[in-house]
């Protein structure tokens, strides 16, 4: 049985940008290591995840295991560890979603507050009492065939997993007729490239966005591929959509980083952005056969170290003045609820002073 069944989300041309497959992977780490073998109890505060909350009690409470392919998060629950997985709990934040972990005073939940987890194995373990606020456009929970292994055989490969085949990706690129900006936004042909890492990376690879897909040569290709990769894995690492960059190359810009105009159209519900000097359409390309050695490129985030922490990641963002609706950031704490109520305090502030 399927709780609150929903069907894959679509991108939405909606204002702000959606949670991309780099800060989902930020938050799975970090609740790989606070919740991972506890056991909860489950509620919905807004009422509209009852059913799915009722289903993680009577499975058991204790969350086995967490998985993440691109945008979709995977709660695996079971009666204890290392036990069967009794109940899989699949979850994507859409355009605003947040998973909070507290350890210190917990705030009140909001209208938007899906489900909520208490700890119920600290007293006998003598662990810290934590509770967690899911708020997510997709919140539906099943069985592991119908709520993961269903779901997975739909996504590509994500450049985040150390499982990652490109090969899957060249493939579908040597046989759709769609461009290679709709390709990098088809979470079926690759998983996790959002809106920004789309202008973005096809910048960096010097690719139009309208370049049909199954013109690219391998050699275009792989390096595609190989920018995608490390910008996700930079964005994961620091926290920021723009890894070690000051800010973007061509997204949302009037002239690119190399000095060319930046035309600006919808595509597929967004919008997107191509540098004109660095970006050329070539209309007279003809579909081309990909064959070559496979691509030899790390992917996953294992062997990336040590990551920025959620509230120097948002510290960072306020300080450079960049709306945190550019890339909305899921993973909340209590640090980084603190650091929000002293800027929303801060703000008030200025206003009664002006």
């Amino acid at each position: 049985q399927v709780l609150g069944r929903g069907q894959l989300p679509r991108e939405q041309h909606i204002a702000g940008e959606m949670v991309e497959g780099d800060g989902c992977h930020r938050v799975v780490a970090a609740q790989r290591k606070s919740l991972v073998g506890r056991k909860f109890s489950a509620s919905s505060p807004n009422g509209r995840f009852k059913a799915g909350a009722s289903a993680i009690s009577q499975a058991g409470g204790v969350l086995l295991r967490i998985e993440v392919h691109g945008k979709n998060m995977f709660y695996f629950f079971g009666k204890v560890r290392g036990g069967a997985t009794l109940l899989v709990m699949h979850v994507h934040f859409g355009m605003a979603g947040a998973f909070a972990v507290y350890k210190g005073e917990e705030p009140d939940a909001t209208a938007t507050t899906r489900l909520r987890l208490e700890t119920a194995d600290g007293g006998k373990r003598g662990l810290p009492q934590l509770a967690a606020h899911l708020s997510a456009m997709t919140v539906e929970c099943g069985s592991v065939a119908s709520m993961y292994d269903r779901l997975v055989l739909k996504l590509g490969p994500d450049p985040l997993r150390e499982d990652a085949d490109p090969e899957r990706l060249f493939d579908r690129c040597a046989t759709v007729k769609k461009s290679i900006g709709l390709v990098l936004m088809d979470q079926s042909i690759i998983a996790g490239v959002g809106n920004i890492y789309r202008s973005e990376t096809l910048y960096e690879a010097q690719l139009h966005p309208e370049q049909p897909a199954n013109t690219l040569t391998r050699a275009e290709l792989l390096v595609l591929w190989r920018i995608v990769v490390r910008d996700m894995q930079a964005g994961f690492k620091s926290g920021s959509i723009w890894g070690k960059k000051k800010g973007p190359l061509c997204y949302s810009r009037k002239t690119s980083a190399c000095g060319g105009k930046v035309r600006e159209w919808t595509m597929g519900g967004r919008n997107v952005y191509a540098c004109t000097k660095r970006q050329r359409l070539d209309k007279q390309r003809k579909a081309v056969v990909v064959q070559a050695p496979r691509a030899a490129v790390r992917t996953g985030t294992a062997h990336l170290g040590r990551v920025v922490s959620a509230a120097v990641a948002e510290r960072r963002k306020r300080k450079s003045g960049e709306s945190m609706a550019v890339q909305h950031v899921a993973l909340k704490d209590d640090t980084t609820l603190a650091a929000a109520q002293r800027a929303a305090s801060a703000k008030r502030q200025r206003r009664a002073a002006a």
